[in-house]
This record gives C-alpha cells, structure tokens and sequence, in this order.
C-alpha cells in the first residue's frame, strides 16, 4: 500500500476506527461517482478490487491485498492540459489524510483547500487511472469490518479554482469484510469429523439454495449432487448470491455433481492471480494428462433471449430452464476461476459442459477463466448475450469453444490447446431445428489462439467448423496444428446467410486478419454453394503461412506470426492489441501465473 510513515500515525490505528455502513455497489464493475466542481463533464467511477481491476467486490476479504482505484474521464476540454491530481482518503474515527507525491499519507482538514498537496502532475488524457489504495491487507493493520472513503480531484493548469473533484457524498469505497469464522458458512454444513481437502476443513453444499451464501477461503466445499443456487424463476426482485472467495476449493466426489446458477441466482466468484477459485474433483491429486469426466461441471442459467421456440430451453442433465428476454441479464461474475476434469455424460447426447452459459446476458462478467480435461466441451453459450475475456481451454475432449441457440457475444483472447482425444477448436450453430432460427447466433470473436494437439498425433483432429446457419464474425485468429481441416463451413443454411456465394458475401461470416497453417487443409466439399478455399481467400488480411506457436504452453506467438497485421473490432468492448492469436510474446502471457497445466 506505501503508506510510508503515516501508516503508524493512521491505519495502524485500525483497532480504533468504527466500521463504516457497506454501501450497495456493483460487484463487477466500478460504479459511477458524481462529479462536483469546475468541469462536471467530468466522470468518475471507482471500486475495490484484488485482482487488479478485473473485477470489483462490494467487500473485500481481509485476507486479500486490495486496490482502491478511480478512473477519470476528464472533461473534453482538460484533454491534452496539464494538470495536477489530488488523493484523499477518510478513515472513521480518524479524519481526513492527503497522498503525497512521494506515497505518505498527511493529515488534511476538508475545509482548508489551500492545504491541498498534488500526488501527482499529469497531461490528461480520455481516460486517467488513479490507485488510491495498492495492496492493503486488511487484517494486517486490523481494519477487518472497517469502510474507508476514497476520493479523486484534479485542477487543470495547477489552479485550484479549476478543481474538479468525486464528490464527498459519493466516495470510491474499500469495504474490508470481518475475519471468517471458523465454522462452517450459513447454507453449509461440516462434513464428517476430520475430512480435509487441500489441507483445509470441509464443508457441504447441497440441493436448492434461496438465500445468500457466502464460501470463505478457509475451507473447501463438497456438492453433495446437484446444487442449485436461487430460485428457477427470476421477476426482477433480489436474487440469491453465491460469493466465492479467492483461493477456494470447490469440489465434486466422482459421481453427477454439479452446480447450478440458476435463473433466480447469481456467482460472484471473483478470484486473483495469486489465488485462482477451484473447481475440481475428489481425487485431483491423482490426476493425470488423461483424466476427465470425474464430476459434472458448473451451470449458468440465464434469463436472455434464445432463439428456441418459446424463448425457453431445458438445460442438458436436468440442470434447468433457461431463457428470457432480458439481453443485459447478469448471472454474476466469473474471475481468475479454474474448472477441471468435469464433464459427466449422462447420454451420448445429454453431456455436461465444463461451464454452461445457458441463456446468460451481457451483465455477466467472464474474464480469466480456465477449463481444463473436460469429457464434453470445455465452454459452450446456449443462446445469449454473455461476452468473455482470457479463456483457456486445454485438453477438453469434444469441442473447446461451442455455441448455439443464438448466441450474440463478444469474446476477445482465448488459447485452445487439445489433445488427440480431443474433436473441434470450435464447433459454431445456430440451432439445430430451425437453421434460420432468429435471432442467429453471430458472436464477434477476435484474438484466438488454437493449437491442435502441440507434441501428439495430429492426424485425426479437425479444426473450426461453422455449420447449422451460424454466423461470426471472426477475426486475428492464428489455427495450426490439425490433420484433418483448419476450417470447415457446412449446411446449406449456414452458406445462404453468408450470402450464398463468395461473390455475394455479405459480411456476417468471416475470418480477417488470420493466420492459418499452410499445411492444415481447408475442407472443400463437392456440392456445396462455395468452397471454404473461396470463402477463406475472399477475407480481408487472412492468409495461410507460418505458423510459430511456442513457449511453455505452445500458445505464444513467435516473430512470423507476430510480423502479421491486426485488425481489432471498432468496439469498447475489445482492448486495442498490436498482434493476432491470444498471446503475443511470454512477457505479456496472461495464461500463466494463475492457471494450471499437466
């Protein structure tokens, strides 16, 4: 946190300080702050994060260091001025205290401005993060149940008359929850005396859940069968929360497992680098590269649209109705979260996904998520809206990426390596009754990374296959690594909607600014409207080529492909990269540090 030597006079006062009332806040992201002073064009958001601003919590564990952090958008006319920016702090029971430039923390008295002491001097530009609180372990200065109030404010050309500030009634807010107590948490109950998983006591979740449940890190938790968060129905009142600490085990015995979100709940299961949330099995232990299908997986039921008769599905498994007209529904919130060796398959037909996103809308945060030696498809999105960042999907059986019922998201980041059990990097429909069914599933997908099976028989494995009358608009993906295609586009209704021939393609299915290997087919077959050699060489910046994945994990770019030109989506949603595939170099690998490989 740097607090220097204000840290003794201030916080470490903890055991004096009154806890503040928890403030109801977004738990995905920071929320809006008002805006006072000279420049109300001005907007402010801030929140309390552990994992660097992936996401925001209400509270934070105490066990857990924790940033407080604004963002500024300053008003059109402060971009490009210089200006100096402010950092105050209240702490209950103890006052007001100001940053200084060099990281200590002065006492500051709100009515005496002319005391203020800039933290630091900028050139503004559209957007200015500014860390009030870095690293705080809360109950290392015992400030456990303790609120303290944040607040941001810069003067352009250093005239404190040009203040703009977060005003003193909405606060950027770290709320540091009381220590966890050591019995086991409401809605759970202790397994048989002496049980232990990862060296932690064990706790049991079972059957249908309604109110809110809170899994602290200082156990692990078993499904005892299917576990269902919430009521099946959702008519705009509260909804059921599952919160899962940073660093918690949760796990199935090897049996039909599962738990659910269902319609009426929600997860926030917000982990960090240092301490990802586990999803697993009994026996992970004694794992192995060939390990798969030992519980059933994680579920989120949604309430957004589907372009199934009715608007509402059954869930495979029997894992709940999903569906609903609502396309910024959120079912929670997914971060720094490994699920492994999922994936139970009930019939050949009726299998569960490693995680499930069924019918779930845009609200729902997924970002840094692991799905690791499922027996099914690793991640699969029934319908929706649900967006997605840093996926890794390794080993997973049957498909890595799937998605039907007409799914509409946005995903940017994913590193897929199989292995030679494994069926399709992506297997895309629409829906399978009606291929025309509306609306169509035509997700944006940019910053894909599939590498077949890196060091294993390659010769049956089979790349992307669009079919069903998906549409997708795909695009910096690097493919390599399969013997039987690298793209494969089937069905009639799946050729009509991308315009019937390669002349008329009319922009829902493509594929720009990718490399494919040069020796991976592209599978052209007799009688179709046109063929993917056509299609493919009809993209704009795409082409066939070198192909040199590498480092530890096989997923990381090497100088031919990172000599390839990127073209990101013109969307807020995507994150302006300057390369291709998932992973540009092993500096910037986002897949290690918090994930798992055999």
């Amino acid at each position: 946190m740097g607090l220097k030597q204000c840290r003794a006079v201030a916080l470490a006062t903890g055991a004096m300080l009154v806890a503040g009332v928890l403030p109801v806040q977004a738990s995905s992201q920071q929320i809006e702050l008002a805006t006072a002073g000279a420049s109300l064009e001005t907007t402010f958001a801030g929140g309390a994060t552990i994992n660097g601003g992936v996401s925001y919590l209400s509270v934070v564990p105490a066990s857990e260091p924790a940033d407080l952090i604004v963002t500024m958008r300053p008003a059109p006319a402060d971009l490009g001025r210089d200006a100096d920016i402010y950092v105050i702090v209240n702490v209950p029971g103890q006052g007001y205290f100001q940053k200084s430039a060099d990281g200590s923390w002065l006492p500051f008295d709100l009515n005496d401005l002319g005391g203020l002491r800039p933290y630091a001097t900028r050139n503004l530009g559209e957007s200015e993060e500014v860390v009030i609180i870095d690293g705080l372990v809360g109950k290392d200065f015992n400030l456990a149940g303790v609120t303290l109030h944040g607040h941001v404010a810069y003067a352009s050309g250093g005239n404190l008359a040009n203040l703009t500030y977060n005003d003193v009634s909405t606060p950027a807010v770290l709320s540091i929850a009381r220590s966890a107590a050591d019995t086991c948490p409401v809605n759970t109950y202790a397994a048989i005396e002496g049980s232990s998983f990862k060296d932690k006591p064990v706790c049991v979740l079972e059957g249908r859940i309604t109110s809110d449940t809170h899994l602290t890190s200082n156990f692990s938790y078993l499904l005892n069968g299917g576990v269902f968060i919430g009521e099946n129905d959702f008519n705009g009142g509260a909804r059921t929360r599952l919160t899962i600490d940073a660093g918690t085990y949760v796990f199935g015995e090897q049996s039909l497992n599962f738990l659910v979100i269902d319609r009426g709940g929600e997860i926030h299961a917000n982990g960090s680098r240092r301490k990802p949330i586990v999803f697993t099995y009994e026996f992970e232990d004694e794992a192995d590269e060939f390990t798969t299908g030992q519980w059933g997986g994680l579920i989120l039921n949604g309430n957004a649209p589907l372009n199934v008769s009715g608007g509402v599905a059954e869930g495979e498994g029997d894992t709940g109705e999903f569906g609903g007209s609502d396309s910024e529904d959120s079912s929670g919130v997914l971060t720094f979260v490994q699920v492994k060796y999922a994936g139970q398959n009930i019939t050949e037909s009726n299998e569960l996904n490693g995680i499930a996103f069924q019918g779930t809308g845009s609200g729902t945060l997924v970002d840094y998520v692991q799905v690791h030696n499922n027996s099914d498809d690793g991640i699969e999105f029934f319908g929706g809206t649900t967006n997605a960042r840093h996926l890794l999907l390794t080993g997973n059986e049957d498909d890595a990426l799937d998605w039907t019922f007409g799914w509409r998201g946005k995903v940017q980041f994913v590193a897929i390596a199989q292995n030679s059990a494994s069926e399709h990097c992506i297997e895309a429909d629409n829906y399978d009754v009606d291929n025309d069914a509306l609306p169509r599933s035509r997700p944006t997908i940019s910053n894909l990374t599939c590498n077949g099976a890196p060091g294993e028989d390659i010769s049956g494995l089979e790349g992307i296959k669009l079919r069903e009358g998906t549409a997708a608009n795909l695009s910096n993906f690097v493919v390599g690594g399969f013997g039987v295609y690298c793209i494969d586009i089937d069905h009639a209704a799946t050729f009509a909607a991308a315009g019937g021939s390669v002349a008329g393609l009319n922009g829902s299915l493509t594929l720009s600014h990718s490399r494919l290997d040069a020796s991976c087919p592209l599978e052209d077959e007799e009688g179709d409207p046109f063929t993917v050699t056509g299609w493919f060489g009809a993209q704009t910046g795409s082409m066939l080529g070198g192909v040199d994945l590498g480092g530890e994990t096989g997923l990381v770019n090497g100088p031919q492909l990172n000599a390839v030109e990127p073209l990101i989506p013109d969307d807020n949603y995507f994150q302006q990269v300057d390369h291709i595939g998932a992973v540009k170099n092993a500096d910037s690998d986002w897949t290690m540090g918090w994930s798992y490989f055999d």
